[in-house]
């Protein structure tokens, strides 16, 4: 064979593999693009659920909602979750700015959390912070970030918080102060 031959299948070679691996590269990218849009958008989403005797179980509104399926995960946009306790009773509502859902029932609020206390004449009102991590099945919440929690004639600061909702309990890593108010 020739020296020209040769050049020639080499050329042809080079390029039939280039060709195969930028398909494959092509692909990668369709795949990651098609991962970033969202299989379904929801506007001024309200969510109702009820168990299997007619109770209701769960209640979610937002201002936006967005599902990826392939990344597993559903993001929110100034959601509220209303949380209820055993005998059913609207217990606590948790907003914040964004909030993402993941299969597993963990929620993670970003953003102006906010935890309202919906019991009336309950020890603790409300609790804010920047962050907060929810397991909805296990109803544990938890914190490394500021807490500032609010009850009926005091107010706590600190960092970093574990709270029970089914236990009624709330634990601050690291307490900065508490300030008893006196009020007539």
């Amino acid at each position: 064979m020739k020296p020209v031959a040769y050049l020639l299948l080499g050329v042809v070679l080079f390029t039939l593999l280039y060709r195969w691996f930028s398909s494959s590269d092509d692909s990668r990218q369709i795949l990651t693009e098609r991962e970033l849009i969202p299989d379904f958008i929801a506007e001024q989403l309200t969510r109702i659920v009820y168990d299997e005797q007619g109770q209701l179980s769960e209640l979610v509104q937002a201002e936006r909602m967005e599902h990826y399926d392939l990344l597993g995960f559903t993001q929110l946009d100034r959601p509220i979750f209303t949380l209820l306790d055993r005998a059913h009773n609207l217990s606590w509502q948790a907003s914040s700015r964004s909030a993402v859902l993941y299969p597993d029932d963990k929620l993670i609020l970003d953003g102006d959390v906010l935890l309202q206390n919906l019991v009336t004449e309950a020890l603790i009102d409300r609790v804010q912070t920047s962050y907060l991590e929810m397991s909805l099945a296990s109803e544990i919440l938890s914190t490394e970030e500021n807490v500032d929690i609010f009850g009926a004639g005091f107010t706590i600061s600190g960092r970093g918080m574990q709270a029970s909702i089914a236990e009624q309990t709330i634990h601050i890593e690291q307490h900065y102060r508490t300030d008893y108010h006196n009020e007539p």
